[in-house]
């Protein structure tokens, strides 16, 4: 149990890039594009190509049986997700049967609450950038779990379009992102994010997408991470994703848990 919590912050974290659903839903419908000849390839790409097939939305929630390996040694568990759009990302991990840890994202830090031991870690946003090696934000760290671009589409250059996949790609001084999409239904097959100034990265493979309350949304994502020390691999399954009802996210320190150590 030690070696698991020793993980659990990194965890949850990279946790936040992947998801896959067990239940049935349609195939996405694929969106009405012009001809790459008619307009400028960024413009096609970013305004008619791509920003189609992103939706609005407010809330998220499911459940998902979470599964990772790492120096040869694998764990699973149960956990459900739930997030507010560009604010908050909440997780509860269930152990043994019961609610081992939660964890909470806001726009300034992380905060794992350990039900087994009785304590509280908060981590601020800078441990959380080291801990993914790229400076996200709660609003990016969501769109990767929905599999929507990381930044505006107008801040990406192309480096790729043709006949089955478009990469675009985002460069600034510590980080490098590209995403590729596949043109049958213009989602992201695959994210890819690099520190330029430390062997830091993070893969995320996308599969299987399904039409999810409108949204084109992965069945099933497979994350490669390291953070320097560690090399982590993660696969995740969810059930009963949702976009359209409202959650609450409950988040309560005891007055009797203390700081872990």
């Amino acid at each position: 149990m030690n070696s698991f919590l020793k993980y659990l912050p990194l965890l949850l974290v990279v946790v936040l890039l992947s998801c896959k659903n067990r239940k049935h839903f349609s195939a996405p419908v694929a969106v009405n594009k012009p001809k790459d000849s008619i307009v400028n390839i960024k413009v096609n790409i970013a305004e008619n190509l791509i920003a189609p097939t992103l939706k609005p939305w407010t809330y998220f929630s499911a459940k998902a049986d979470l599964n990772y390996s790492s120096n040869g040694t694998s764990q699973g568990v149960g956990s459900n997700i739930r997030m507010y759009k560009d604010s908050l990302i909440w997780i509860s991990v269930n152990l043994f049967g019961i609610t081992g840890a939660r964890i909470l994202i806001n726009k300034d830090s992380m905060v794992l609450l350990d039900h087994i031991h009785k304590c509280y870690t908060v981590f601020n946003k800078a441990y959380i950038e080291d801990l993914l090696g790229a400076p996200l934000s709660v609003n990016q760290l969501q769109n990767l779990i929905i599999a929507e671009p990381i930044y505006a589409l107008a801040l990406y250059e192309t480096i790729t379009n043709n006949d089955n996949n478009i990469i675009i790609k985002l460069r600034q001084p510590k980080v490098s992102i590209n995403h590729t999409y596949k043109k049958e239904f213009y989602t992201i097959d695959s994210t890819s994010i690099d520190d330029n100034t430390a062997p830091h990265y993070a893969r995320v493979k996308y599969f299987n997408f399904a039409n999810v309350n409108e949204h084109n949304f992965p069945l099933k994502n497979e994350i490669t991470a390291y953070n320097g020390a560690n090399k982590i691999i993660i696969t995740m399954d969810f059930e009963n994703p949702d976009f359209n009802s409202m959650v609450t996210f409950p988040f309560n320190i005891p007055a009797s848990y203390e700081k872990c150590k």
